[in-house]
């Protein structure tokens, strides 16, 4: 599919959080809509305007997700550190410099099959939406 500057206006008023375009450029979008859709394969159906679309609230659901996960990585290198996991902290400690994150530990084909997608409220929404086109499994 083609990510023309109309699926990117679309992208943008249906996730307005990402409307500045000096944070997050046409290009970026573009290139991380077009990452979206390999990631919507053809079941998740046609891409329509139309909100109810799987395709597009999915597109545009991974690519809200990538958006916040390499914004935290840009951020972290800017700082001087090493991007890495997100994850909320759950404690910390000054003296002896403590850290705790509130992060599952998924086992492997979870992992596997997921990534990163449970780290960003649109990874988890890209999940429900990819359980409602994979459906039930069968054992």
């Amino acid at each position: 599919m083609q990510i023309t500057p109309q699926v990117i206006s679309e992208f943008r008023d249906d996730y307005p959080e990402f409307e500045d375009t000096a944070r997050y450029t046409d290009a970026l979008v573009r290139k991380l809509l077009t990452e979206a859709d390999h990631e919507t394969g053809q079941r998740w159906g046609q891409y329509d305007d139309a909100q109810q679309s799987l395709k597009r609230r999915g597109m545009f659901a991974f690519a809200a997700h990538m958006l916040v996960m390499r914004t935290a990585a840009q951020q972290v290198s800017k700082a001087g550190g090493v991007a890495s996991v997100v994850a909320q902290v759950s404690s910390k400690r000054v003296a002896d410099e403590s850290v705790s994150y509130a992060i599952a530990t998924p086992d492997y084909a979870t992992a596997t099959a997921n990534g990163s997608l449970g780290n960003t409220v649109y990874g988890q929404e890209f999940m429900r939406l990819r359980s409602r086109i994979i459906g039930p499994l069968m054992i």
